[in-house]
């Protein structure tokens, strides 16, 4: 169906089209789905004494082919880039022809008490939306695996460290600073990478360390 089919059904049962911006996937808080068919929707909409239909459209667009994250200060690597759901998707890419064309129809009938919604969606919509849930599946599911790998790349780095950050204590230069500040900043400066652990788990790595140190008597040897 075409709008100007539409229009000239809405006309024929004796109604107003009226065609108006927006789209018709936006959210209608006042909005009520009807039930039933298109011709008992005109029926619905004469019982309630409204003489206009307004109808709003959705067209199909390039944008919905891509996902494109948002920034949170993480990096994942190839995640931070576009994502073509066609590459996750292939057969999403034969509805590329019909970007432009209208996928939805919103009819609405309004009241004092709500607006009455009647939906039509093209069939070719209907398999397009399976196909792209399934997409963002497959690509979220992907997305998980990633930042699953990345934290677990991240634990194994920072046992690295805090194991080199252990072996401080067979170190003699080490082992004679005064503080703990002081601690902080010699392992910073001899363990590459250091900076990108916890700091507050770094901070607690070195207490324990400078009381095996006093508890052995470390520190007064020379």
């Amino acid at each position: 169906m075409n709008l100007p089919e539409l229009t000239d059904k809405i006309r024929l049962a004796s109604l107003h089209p009226i065609a108006v911006g927006g789209s018709a996937l936006e959210k209608d808080k006042r909005g009520l789905s009807f039930s039933g068919s298109l011709d008992e929707y005109f029926d619905a909409v004469r019982a309630l004494n409204v003489s206009a239909i307004f109808i709003s459209t959705q067209i199909l667009e390039e944008r919905w082919f891509w996902h494109t994250p948002e920034s949170d200060g993480e990096d994942l690597g190839e995640e931070d880039d576009e994502i073509d759901f066609c590459s996750i998707k292939p057969e999403l890419s034969q509805f590329k022809s019909h970007i432009g064309d209208i996928a939805v129809y919103k009819l609405s009938a309004m009241t004092d008490q709500c607006n009455l919604n009647f939906y039509i969606s093209e069939d070719w919509w209907l398999k397009f939306k399976t196909l792209m849930s399934e997409a963002v599946n497959d690509f979220e599911e992907r997305q998980a695996e990633v930042q699953a790998e990345s934290k677990a790349n991240q634990e194994k780095k920072d046992r690295d460290l805090f194991n080199a950050v252990d072996k401080l204590i067979d170190d003699e230069n080490f082992v004679r600073l005064p503080t703990q500040r002081a601690m902080l900043m010699y392992a910073l400066e001899r363990i590459p990478g250091l900076e990108t652990v916890d700091q507050f788990a770094l901070k607690a790595e070195l207490q324990n360390l400078h009381a095996k140190i006093k508890a052995k008597g470390l520190g007064r040897k020379h």
